[in-house]
């Protein structure tokens, strides 16, 4: 019995029908290449001041200059915070901008990048003055005499990960709280590193473990405070460790 030929409808593309499809692809693709780096670079270009209409600006924020692409805010205590877009970033849909902390006892600079995947702080160096204290809402102290050097190579959050590398030296001082004592302070260092999908901040002194900072990937912050650690802040209970949970 003779096999019944099967009809073939399906025809491939000629040379021709195929370097169209090519050129086509390739045009689009362009376009929305060209498209969100516009848009991108519309957004940087628009005043910083625009902020107000999306977000309330915490209060230690005195004034907002220049564009969302370059410009300054001005805080209390005489610090300022700085930053300028890199366009090279552009190129890769991601927003990277150079940033400085500035005041009468801090210099900090690094980078920080936004992209649809990650948010990320590079690079971070300096030091760092206890007059930024005064940036920190609801810390009763007037004034410390312990400084700060900052080296921290990378914090990392993503969807479902956070990340962190780098290490903060503190110097050995003196604080007064906002009653007018005096609280000695140790000579201390924060060590962060990765665990997991978590970055970890752990505060130690030449006794040991203070306090253990972690940022959950699952978005959730965790603060452990030892009882050593509890004993630097006035008012902190010292019977047992402090734990204290936040979603973010």
């Amino acid at each position: 019995m003779t096999q019944p030929e099967i009809e073939q409808n399906d025809v491939a593309p000629s040379p021709r029908g195929w370097r169209w499809l090519k050129k086509l692809l390739v045009f689009c693709g362009l376009t929305f290449f060209a498209t969100v780096i516009f848009m991108v670079a519309l957004i940087v270009t628009m005043p910083a001041s625009i902020a107000r209409e999306f977000v309330t600006l915490p209060p230690q924020i005195t004034a907002v200059y220049g564009r969302l692409g370059t410009g300054r805010v001005q805080m209390v205590g005489g610090y300022s915070l700085s930053w300028d877009v890199d366009a090279r970033a552009l190129l890769r849909l991601r927003l990277r901008y150079d940033v400085s902390l500035e005041g009468p006892d801090t210099l900090l600079v690094g980078a920080a990048s936004v992209s649809p995947w990650a948010i990320e702080v590079s690079e971070l160096t300096g030091r760092a003055g206890a007059g930024l204290l005064v940036l920190t809402p609801d810390v009763l102290v007037e004034s410390c005499s312990s400084r700060a050097v900052v080296d921290v190579q990378m914090l990392r959050l993503t969807r479902d990960a956070a990340a962190a590398d780098g290490r903060v030296s503190i110097d050995a001082g003196s604080c007064i709280d906002a009653a007018g004592r005096q609280q000695t302070v140790p000579q201390m260092t924060v060590d962060m590193l990765t665990q997991g999908g978590d970055a970890v901040a752990i505060l130690t002194d030449l006794g040991g473990q203070l306090a253990r900072i972690t940022l959950a990937g699952d978005r959730r912050l965790i603060i452990r405070v030892e009882p050593e650690g509890a004993t630097l802040v006035p008012g902190l209970p010292t019977s047992g460790p402090l734990i204290l949970e936040y979603p973010l």
